[in-house]
């Protein structure tokens, strides 16, 4: 019989370290490549557009498997969806180190992302099985701090891995990467979802439980601003080494170290919202990090139209990376906090979303730059235009969210009146009668 870990107030050290390689699968497997794009292009003989629709496959395939795993989740429990999915990735990192061509690679990196769905949706869905409350945005955001060093390590051992070993080489690490990943799934992650409390594995349900999500205005506009920070993020992530490498010049051991510096501002903001979080609301904390991220990407818009120094390009794009840290714990933990009994659905919904807009935003900046804009300003137009609707998305929800919250406070002030009544009310008779029995004669 499997053990069911019941809710705790934390999650164990261990097992944190084993959710967060779970969910750093994915910036993993798209970071540490990077560097190794346009050598991939050369060998495979491919262009910009070509190389980077690796990564739209991964991510497509991300968004798949997110939403398979986590309803499929909901029925059948958490862990042995887990295990299959770390399987899933080990087999397919090793076709794509041995890929001989784009097309076998394209498919190698559409069934990496299939099996890294699961791995990703599950890591955050196990975490609201165990936790509740503000006690969520705080163990997302130490999830993103030790999941947070996949952007930093990855891109400088890509950097490191690119010049001896190629492009394969980096996905040989991987490989040995996802082996500790399926070691820590079957024999540190628990289940965290007990029988009684599994859905009915029904598509009626099932189409239940999507309609209920999407019609939910704080759930979808929290999901929203979710999806379209990340959509600012990968704009950056995507285009970023062909902007800083061709545009600008910077080695790729230059670009690496770039990415690394960016990847620790966004750590070290994770690590402080896990303190503040206990404090200070969520809703409170996104708010701030959604404002460094707009003003991040129009001051980008206004350099790069300006032709401005790249100097002044690194440091709004460290305000950029830096907000995330911020931004995606607690739009995520607040969206699953509207999230009912279809956790898996809703955090499948939440990852889904943000890789499948991911995918499709890829090619984006290389198809503005192959119609005339530069790619400084077509990455920067993109990155204003994404997280000027995560803003939007933001305070939609922050306003039904404090609402349906103002509502309930009410409802509860109301039960406790009336708590109070019945008891004055039992007093109020009660003496009257104490008073027929003093001013009763006595018995003779």
């Amino acid at each position: 019989m499997t053990k069911i870990a019941a809710p705790t107030r934390t999650v164990p050290p261990l097992l944190m370290l084993v959710l967060a390689l779970m969910a750093a699968a994915a910036p993993l497997s798209i970071n540490m490549y990077l560097a190794g794009l346009p050598q991939l292009g050369e060998e495979l003989r491919v262009n910009e557009a070509g190389a980077q629709l690796t990564l739209t496959f991964f991510l497509v395939g991300m968004a798949t498997g997110q939403l398979v795993a986590g309803p499929l989740s909901d029925s059948r429990g958490r862990k042995k969806i887990i295990v299959a999915g770390a399987i899933g990735m080990v087999v397919m990192t090793t076709v794509a180190a041995v890929a001989p061509s784009i097309g076998v690679l394209y498919a190698a990196r559409l069934f990496q992302g299939l099996a890294g769905g699961a791995a990703v949706v599950l890591a955050r869905t196990a975490v609201v099985d165990m936790v509740r409350g503000p006690e969520v945005a705080r163990v997302f955001s130490l999830l993103m701090v030790i999941g947070g060093l996949a952007p930093v390590v990855g891109p400088v051992l890509g950097g490191f891995i690119v010049d001896p070993f190629g492009w394969r080489g980096i996905f040989w690490l991987l490989l040995g990467i996802n082996v500790v990943m399926l070691l820590g799934a079957l024999f540190v992650v628990p289940e965290t979802l007990p029988v009684e409390e599994r859905r009915p594995a029904s598509l009626r349900v099932l189409w239940n439980d999507f309609r209920g999500l999407v019609s939910d205005r704080p759930y979808l506009g929290f999901t929203l601003s979710y999806i379209f920070s990340f959509g600012t993020m990968f704009a950056y992530v995507s285009a970023s080494a062909y902007v800083l490498q061709s545009h600008y010049g910077v080695s790729p051991l230059q670009y690496s170290l770039i990415f690394a510096t960016n990847g620790l501002g966004m750590f070290v903001a994770g690590l402080l919202n896990a303190r503040l979080v206990r404090s200070i609301d969520p809703l409170v904390l996104a708010r701030v990090g959604n404002a460094g991220l707009v003003l991040g990407a129009l001051g980008l818009l206004v350099t790069t139209l300006a032709d401005g120094p790249l100097a002044i390009v690194l440091v709004l794009l460290f305000l950029v990376v830096t907000s995330m840290g911020l931004n995606m714990a607690n739009n995520s933990a607040l969206a699953m906090g509207h999230s009912g009994k279809a956790k898996g659905l809703a955090s499948a919904l939440l990852g889904a979303g943000q890789f499948a807009f991911a995918g499709v935003l890829s090619p984006l900046v290389g198809v503005a730059a192959a119609i005339g804009f530069s790619l400084p300003v077509a990455m920067a137009s993109v990155m204003v235009l994404t997280s000027t609707a995560a803003a939007i998305a933001l305070y939609t929800a922050a306003a039904a969210h404090n609402r349906r919250k103002a509502e309930a406070e009410a409802v509860g002030t109301q039960a406790e009146g009336e708590q109070v009544k019945p008891a004055t009310a039992t007093a109020t008779a009660t003496a009257p009668a104490d008073k027929a029995t003093a001013n009763a004669p006595a018995a003779k």
